[in-house]
């Protein structure tokens, strides 16, 4: 053995014993699996060193107790926030729990719904309106552009292509004005113009012939004798209204008589006759037509008697004679009242 004294490394290490961590009791965490955690105690060296020995150096590092301490803080600190506005949520029924750290979104307005179509907007109509005679807006019907402040294409009552105003129609039930006769008039005693009356064969003999009352057209009357037989005239009297129908050369007539007031000596034909005459001259005419009235019954009225033929202008109406006036064996003096006629002329 040597006897030489050892010469020193320059490196005296003193490595005590690092005692062992004691055991931690496992941590639970709120929402998360059973965490270890472990405690690190420090190992205390002394080196010492020469320039003589030089020992390299160990890279320092992160131990892997440290790393899951570390990432069970982090879950520790993510999962704490939720669970208490979990908590807190839970004492307000009938809402929805929500996250902490997330923003409400507020509820949509109308029913619209971000990335669904507007409802509102399918019956929105942005077409231009149409113009009359389908011309383009700001362009009349031939295409040329229309002046500010102008209109397109003017509505004008009567121009070809566009629809004139309409007058609203008649109400349906209401009258119709009658529609004027191109000839109308009255004859009788008293009354003039178009029209004529004469008494043929007339005389006066005090209630046994002819008897004048009142003056003037309407109210002028004249009570003519009766022939004596019910069933035969006395053709040399008669009265005779005439009409000169002027527009109406030829068409039809619609004749009325007025009855006048008074008793049998004064208006006492049951019935009275008539005929009617297309010419003036009846003596040799032959008549158009005929009709009948009953005075007694018909006083103060005017009767309609019906629609006659006409032609070449004129129109006759001919008072008959015949009637009884007598009862039994003694007489009543009974007379035809001729007052006024009246004829309505269409073409």
């Amino acid at each position: 053995m040597s006897t030489e004294p050892q010469q020193p490394t320059g490196v005296a290490v003193a490595a005590a014993a690092a005692p062992e961590a004691p055991p931690v009791a496992p941590v639970a965490t709120p929402d998360g699996p059973v965490a270890t955690q472990t405690r690190v105690s420090a190992v205390p060296s002394v080196v010492e060193q020469t320039t003589a020995v030089s020992t390299s150096k160990k890279a320092t590092r992160v131990s892997k107790p440290m790393i899951v301490a570390a990432a069970v803080a982090g879950v520790v600190l993510i999962a704490l926030p939720v669970a208490f506005g979990t908590v807190l949520d839970n004492d307000q029924p009938g809402e929805q729990p929500e996250n902490a750290g997330y923003a409400q979104v507020p509820p949509p307005v109308d029913g619209f719904v971000p990335g669904v179509e507007d409802p509102r907007t399918e019956n929105t109509d942005t077409s231009s309106p149409a113009q009359p005679n389908g011309s383009v807006p700001g362009q009349t019907s031939d295409g040329k552009p229309v002046a500010p402040g102008r209109a397109a294409n003017p509505v004008v009552p009567g121009v070809p292509g566009q629809t004139p105003t309409q007058n609203p129609a008649p109400a349906q039930g209401a009258p119709q004005p009658a529609q004027a006769a191109p000839y109308e008039a009255t004859a009788g005693p008293g009354c003039g113009g178009s029209t004529g009356f004469s008494g043929v064969g007339s005389y006066r003999d005090g209630n046994a012939g002819w008897v004048d009352h009142g003056s003037g057209c309407g109210t002028a009357f004249v009570s003519i004798p009766m022939s004596g037989d019910a069933n035969k005239d006395d053709t040399s009297a008669y009265g005779l209204w005439t009409f000169n129908t002027g527009p109406v050369t030829t068409g039809t007539c619609a004749v009325s008589v007025f009855v006048p007031n008074g008793d049998i000596t004064k208006v006492g034909g049951n019935p009275t006759h008539y005929r009617v005459y297309d010419r003036f001259a009846v003596d040799k005419a032959t008549p158009t037509g005929s009709f009948q009235v009953s005075q007694v019954a018909n006083r103060g009225k005017w009767v309609s008697v019906g629609s006659f033929r006409v032609t070449g202008g004129k129109l006759a109406v001919q008072l008959l004679t015949r009637g009884e006036d007598w009862k039994g064996s003694t007489t009543n003096y009974a007379h035809h009242a001729a007052a006024t006629v009246k004829a309505s002329c269409q073409a």
